[in-house]
């Protein structure tokens, strides 16, 4: 036998070339482009020993390259690699590999593997030998029928030579192999076949049938049709089926049956195969699992860019319909008929802005800020909140009730993105159910150790977990792959809204490294949230600010805007607390005017299109006026923009729309420091 290693590192080498002097001779080579050249020579070796990381070529494509060569396609590649991911070593098999060995290796267990491989090598060559063989002897048999006995019994003991060689490969298959006989019964077996369903001898199995005995209940139909069809055809190739151990184990395995004749060519008997593909297959249900979570997270990370494009839009639509009543209501006064439709227009705006709210949410990092939590506050507030009263009152044959765990642990959150997951999740349980029914909001403390639903590992740890449970119909499999996108939403899912809200439940937990298991069936649905404790007090909630603690003296304040509007509300709200206001409408113009013009504060927004944006131009006024206060706003997220800004020294980052209170208090607040 002719071996061929080829491998980048002398010292592999002389370990594998001292491995391999046992099974014949072994030729050498260092990098891709020599192995090539080798394995297509006028002495092509047997088997390849193929390193994955060489000069040049690597491994994966030389065995691309032997795989799709005809001259080169039959010969067994054996990948030795210290890469060892199961990644790594699928995509070796895929490419046509016929085994994988993970540096460093026992010369044990490689001699063991390149001794099966090439036994099997040699009993495909012996069979593919033997039965060109046997096609010329029966037709020199067919024309020679009247030949000298001697001459027939010489033809005689060459087949049952043949059959002695078979029978000698067919007990050193490295796979379960039978010989089936034409009325289904187990004429005969290899050892394999003994070990791997866990029999004591092939006692146990000869003379039986060979369906009721090897294949499971849901095969043994499909192998009943298999075994028709070979009766008929006399070859059965590569059929999926599920065979059965002693001990009930199932195994998943590939069928292959062909025909064993006689000297007269008459079939005797099947020679069957099971080739056990179990691994395999489990390795595939991973890669799908994968693949779709891939796949999930693409769709959430496109949908959250384009929500953050359409809520940094209506935020600055927006800020009219918030601020301007906001101020107007400053200056009315208090029996003015005109106090209620401005209020009602300020709601309005507001209840827009929750909306809004909901898109950031589904925008990569929504949650910037977080604070100590507890879920039983959260629970017990919502409770009481007006919402919830509003869906108690459209939804009165609905109970809900608590089971809190008094001694939950805290959390590390955003309050207003927990108190609206867990609005969405109450809303959604309300309208699952048909007719009365009782939803059920639920804490406790939980270990996690294993992994859930739809994660494919968990960090280990201790959780607070939200759980809310209803008594409604369930959810279809169908849709319970669906439910998290935005804008998914059926009947079973949400009856109102906008369709963000299990989107915001989803985006929520993600941004707080925490996970969602979902159980739903035809007497209802649960959805359990997974939070990671944090062992911190709460700190209690800061009161409102009072108007007289930020109002300003003069202070010179410029306001930079790509929007008209905006810039008009943020230079009334300034106005109308106190301060000197300029307003410029781009970056460049920015730069400008600070030349010429000192200023105590930079109201800078961070997203301006038509011209550089408010990093960049920060950075070029510290350059004309070092130490210049600043702060940041913008109708995104808090982006990396913006972070580095503040390393600059920008100061606050506050959100668009604008409320006095909101940039009251951090104008005044960075003009103290």
């Amino acid at each position: 036998m002719r071996i061929l290693i080829a491998d980048d590192d002398m010292v592999s080498r002389k370990k594998l070339i001292k491995i391999m002097d046992t099974f014949g001779q072994c030729m050498v080579a260092e990098n891709g482009t020599d192995t090539l050249r080798v394995a297509t020579s006028q002495n092509p070796p047997d088997l390849i020993l193929l390193d994955i990381i060489m000069p040049g070529m690597d491994g994966y494509e030389v065995c691309k390259r032997l795989k799709t060569n005809r001259k080169t396609s039959n010969i067994p590649v054996i990948f030795i690699s210290v890469k060892s991911e199961t990644d790594d070593e699928a995509k070796g098999l895929g490419l046509g590999a016929v085994d994988y060995i993970t540096k460093p290796f026992s010369p044990s267990i490689v001699k063991a593997r390149i001794r099966t491989h090439l036994e099997l090598k040699k009993y495909r060559d012996g069979l593919e030998e033997l039965v060109n063989e046997r096609t010329v002897e029966l037709k020199k048999a067919t024309k020679e029928m009247q030949a000298e006995i001697a001459e027939r019994k010489r033809a005689e003991e060459a087949l049952e030579a043949e059959k002695v060689k078979l029978k000698e490969y067919f007990e050193n298959l490295p796979m379960l192999a039978y010989n089936i006989t034409f009325d289904g019964k187990i004429e005969d077996c290899n050892n394999v076949v003994v070990r791997t369903l866990g029999y004591d001898s092939k006692d146990d199995l000869l003379g039986k049938p060979f369906i009721s005995t090897l294949y499971t209940t849901d095969s043994q139909e499909k192998a009943k049709q298999l075994f028709e069809m070979w009766k008929k055809e006399k070859k059965i190739k590569n059929e999926e089926v599920r065979i059965v151990t002693k001990k009930g184990d199932i195994i998943d395995v590939l069928l292959n049956m062909d025909t064993i004749f006689d000297q007269n060519g008459t079939p005797i008997h099947s020679l069957s195969t099971h080739l056990d593909i179990t691994g395999l297959k489990q390795a595939e249900k991973e890669r799908e699992v994968l693949k779709t979570q891939l796949h999930r997270a693409q769709k959430m990370e496109s949908l959250g860019l384009m929500a953050g494009g359409i809520a940094h839009d209506l935020n600055n639509i927006l800020s009219g319909m918030v601020s301007y009543p906001e101020l107007l209501l400053m200056d009315l006064p208090v029996e003015s008929p005109l106090r209620k439709p401005i209020e009602t227009i300020r709601k309005s705006g507001m209840s827009a802005v929750d909306v809004v709210a909901d898109l950031m949410t589904i925008a990569k990092g929504a949650a910037t800020g977080k604070d100590v939590l507890n879920l039983n506050t959260i629970v017990t507030d919502h409770l009481s909140s007006p919402e919830h009263q509003r869906l108690e009152e459209t939804h009165s044959f609905v109970a809900f009730k608590t089971e809190l765990d008094p001694h939950l642990l805290n959390m590390s959150g955003s309050h207003s993105h927990v108190k609206k997951t867990l609005m969405n999740l109450i809303v959604n349980a309300a309208e699952a159910i048909e007719g009365s029914g009782t939803v059920i909001i639920s804490t406790e403390n939980r270990y996690l150790d294993e992994p859930l639903r739809g994660y494919e590992e968990v960090r280990q740890g201790e959780y607070a977990v939200l759980s809310v449970a209803d008594e409604g119909g369930g959810i279809s499999p169908e849709d319970l792959e669906r439910i998290f996108e935005p804008f998914y939403t059926k009947r079973v899912m949400s009856r109102s809204g906008t369709g963000l809200g299990l989107a915001v439940v989803w985006n929520t937990v993600q941004d707080h490294n925490g996970y969602i298991n979902v159980n739903t069936s035809e007497r209802g649905t649960v959805f359990e949230l997974y939070f990671p404790v944090i062992r911190k007090p709460v700190v209690a909630q800061k009161a409102a600010v009072p108007l007289e603690s930020y109002v300003g003296h003069g202070e010179r304040v410029l306001v930079v805007d790509d929007e008209e509007g905006q810039r008009e509300v943020a230079s009334g709200m300034l106005t109308r607390l106190g301060y000197t206001v300029e307003a410029v409408s781009c970056g460049e113009a920015a730069i400008e005017y600070v030349k010429e013009h000192p200023v105590d504060l930079i109201v800078l927004d961070m997203v301006m299109p038509k011209g550089i944006n408010g990093r960049k131009t920060y950075e070029e006024i510290v350059k004309i006026r070092p130490g210049q206060k600043a702060i940041i706003a913008s109708g995104y997220a808090k982006t990396k923009e913006v972070a580095i800004a503040q390393r600059s020294g920008a100061g606050k980052y506050i959100k668009k729309p604008y409320t006095l209170e909101k940039i009251g208090v951090a104008v005044k607040k960075e003009l103290e420091k």
